[in-house]
């Protein structure tokens, strides 16, 4: 994130630093997303080509320009959270407390690590693929510029601006979601917390009860507002990507399917290995984000039936009510991840955007036919 210059600080215009993410958001829309964008229209009337251009780099480098923005311009609220996640880990008190934090972070190191991976894997191969399969001065992404491409050197560094607007690209689009992930998964291992503190608060004495239920409260109340500008800064970023994915599955699926119709030539079925690698990175990407959608409204509610179940009874009256303020918090208002305030992201989310995608491949399939 540091090398696209959109790692979390505070954007000053006198900072140089501040604008380093020109030169990444430049090089994908200059080599990348224009070009692209501006072709659409002229091959409108061509159905193989639009598949081709929405498929392929124009919606994953549109939804890259789109997270590389957010990311930029909620610097500020993003360095916050950082601070008070490494406050978090200072004011560890228990080994309980410590083993949880260690788990979530462990599996968001895993789960960068992976998507990482993965993603590289897809810009690889498809570099690898098309330039293997040029037989001609073709470009990585096909789209219109206002140069003659077919000559040298205008060949050559479109192709390298090209290389480097994918490469930009598959970094922004990895990075923000598992950065995204280890926020929502840090808030829920402090819910995890909260709810081991609930079930033991009557083991406190009469002295300290009224304090450690304070303290409970304003915890909860500080995991609700972590959790609110984790929502704030990216529920409209999350709407764009659900729908770009949406429109990549489609048509990716649609190619897929459609070089099994085609005679067969050379490298197909490195082609069609590569399409079915790009699927299931997208539907890895999209699951991501609905498992820890789900599972910070599960672990949010989880705490009014903590609350609940725990050794009320043997508190004072005058304390016990103090628990119905945190039950009131949990149900009224659970933390949600959401696209754009329109959503949820959950499982349910996720079998309907793939149930969506397969409806749209219909459609496509009967225009073809």
């Amino acid at each position: 994130m540091k090398f696209a210059g959109i790692w979390p600080e505070e954007r000053k215009w006198n900072r140089p630093s501040s604008y380093m993410v020109l030169i990444p958001f430049l090089t994908m829309l200059c080599f990348a997303t224009g070009p692209q964008t501006i072709d659409l229209s002229l091959i409108a009337n061509d159905l193989n080509l639009v598949v081709e251009n929405l498929s392929m780099a124009n919606m994953t480098m549109t939804v890259s320009l789109v997270k590389t923005m957010t990311f930029w311009m909620n610097g500020k609220s993003l360095k916050s959270l950082l601070k008070f996640m490494a406050k978090d880990w200072t004011i560890v008190e228990t080994q309980t407390e410590r083993e949880t934090m260690v788990n979530s972070a462990r599996i968001t190191r895993k789960t960068t690590m992976r998507c990482t991976i993965m993603c590289q894997l897809v810009l690889v191969c498809y570099v690898i693929l098309r330039l293997c399969s040029n037989n001609q001065n073709k470009l990585l992404f096909r789209g219109y510029f206002p140069y003659n491409i077919s000559v040298s050197p205008n060949y050559e560094l479109t192709v390298i601006g090209q290389i480097m607007a994918a490469t930009y690209a598959a970094a922004m689009y990895t990075s923000v979601d598992t950065f995204v992930a280890m926020l929502v998964l840090h808030v829920c291992g402090q819910l995890s917390n909260l709810k081991d503190d609930l079930r033991n608060i009557h083991l406190h004495d009469k002295t300290v009860l009224q304090t450690k239920l304070k303290k409970i409260v304003q915890k909860h109340d500080y995991i609700n507002r972590f959790a609110e500008t984790i929502e704030n800064c990216f529920n409209m970023m999350l709407l764009i990507q659900i729908l770009g994915c949406t429109i990549q599955l489609c048509f990716q699926s649609f190619q897929a399917i459609m070089s099994f119709e085609e005679e067969a030539e050379r490298y197909m079925i490195f082609q069609i290995a590569f399409l079915c690698i790009y699927i299931i990175y997208v539907m890895v990407q999209l699951y991501l984000y609905c498992y820890v959608g789900e599972k910070l409204t599960v672990e949010s509610i989880d705490i009014a039936d903590t609350a609940y179940h725990c050794e009320w009874y043997n508190l004072p009256p005058k304390d016990a009510g103090l628990l119905i303020i945190i039950m009131c918090r949990a149900t009224s208002s659970p933390l949600k991840l959401t696209a754009g305030k329109f959503c949820c992201f959950t499982i349910l989310l996720y079998s309907q955007i793939l149930k969506t995608s397969v409806s749209y491949i219909s459609v496509l399939y009967a225009t073809k036919g």
